[in-house]
């Protein structure tokens, strides 16, 4: 009863009451499981990972001995000192031990690793996990997390593979496998297949839109792939994982302004580098936009004319050419090669 009582109070934010609470019980009541357990929780949710480290230092916690080594390791991790990383890895590897072949233990610090942002050590405990059918959904789920954070395209195509055949029902998870299948040409004749099979169950989803649009795409019938897309909501559109594909249709039909239009709604979000490569190419291959020319940049034959405001200071009208000067008596140009001393342009102005 006390154990249950301290775990409600750390899942709803009373963490530091436990502490309190627990420094005026009786020992014998705290520090054996399952409330020793729960103490240990609460130092984590605290961040006293002094305290969490000493905690979990000695004595033997019986069936639940892996949680004490596993608090353990954590709070080894987080405290950072010298040689940490050997003593957390000799540590969790300990805690493994301890789990061995029970899939309650084996679900539950799997549960911890991905809490704790542990990912290496979540992953390979989650893969443990899929192999029992009852947590397979879940461990499956928690992979897929995994590999989507890290943009693990191959590890994320394999998940999503094995989603779909979990779960063959649900059309999202059957787009997901097709897509990822159709993006890394591992099953295109499957992916396609998929697709369609999606689509036909859910055509307003948007992820079984674009995957089926992907699809006809890559086997050639790009302008239906287009049409299918135009029917999903602008808001849907403009989702960046959305916007690579489309882009990439509207590309290999050679629709410039739009291509580039929903390239960059795409670049501007978090899509797969796979993803990028295949948009990068698309736009690659449209023509470059020609430059408007600049006025310096005009034909010499092309007259600017000059423009002065009317006296009234109403509309420009162009200014008339200046009069024709009269040709000057007894002034003679310079041979073109003469060299003139510095006196006599000054001599000749003075004349004139």
């Amino acid at each position: 009863d006390l154990a249950e009582l301290l775990n409600w109070m750390n899942k709803n934010d009373l963490a530091a009451e436990v502490l309190k609470w627990t420094e005026k019980l009786p020992p014998d009541l705290i520090t054996k499981p399952p409330a020793a357990v729960s103490v240990a929780e609460a130092l984590a949710e605290t961040k006293n990972w002094s305290r969490l480290k000493r905690w979990t230092r000695t004595g033997t916690w019986r069936d639940t001995e892996y949680l004490r080594l596993a608090y353990q390791a954590y709070a080894t991790r987080k405290l950072r000192q010298a040689s940490a990383d050997a003593e957390f890895t000799a540590l969790w590897r300990s805690a493994e031990h301890e789990v061995g072949e029970n899939p309650d233990r084996e679900l539950n610090l799997a549960r911890l690793a991905t809490e704790w942002n542990l990912t290496t050590e979540a992953e390979q405990l989650w893969q443990r996990v899929a192999k029992n059918p009852p947590t397979r959904r879940e461990a499956l789920d928690a992979l897929y997390q995994i590999y989507r954070a890290s943009n693990d395209l191959p590890n994320l195509s394999l998940t999503a593979q094995r989603l779909h055949e979990s779960s063959p029902e649900e059309e999202e998870l059957t787009a997901d496998a097709a897509r990822f299948a159709l993006l890394l040409d591992h099953n295109t004749p499957e992916g396609q297949r998929l697709a369609k099979e999606a689509y036909d169950k859910a055509p307003d989803h948007p992820a079984c839109a674009v995957t089926y649009a992907f699809s006809l795409g890559v086997a050639g019938r790009t302008s239906e792939g287009i049409e299918i897309l135009k029917k999903l909501p602008t808001d849907q559109l403009r989702d960046p994982r959305v916007a690579a594909y489309y882009a990439v249709l509207l590309a290999g039909q050679n629709q410039v302004e739009a291509a580039r239009e929903y390239a960059a709604i795409a670049r501007a979000g978090s899509i797969f580098l796979e993803e990028k490569k295949m948009l990068d190419e698309a736009i690659a291959k449209l023509p470059s936009p020609t430059p408007t020319p600049s006025p310096a940049e005009l034909p010499s034959s092309t007259p600017v004319p000059l423009v002065s405001p009317s006296p009234a200071g109403g509309s420009l009208s162009p200014s008339p050419p200046p009069p024709a000067l009269p040709p000057t008596p007894g002034l003679h140009r310079p041979a073109p090669h003469s060299q003139l001393s510095d006196a006599q342009p000054r001599a000749t102005a003075a004349h004139r």
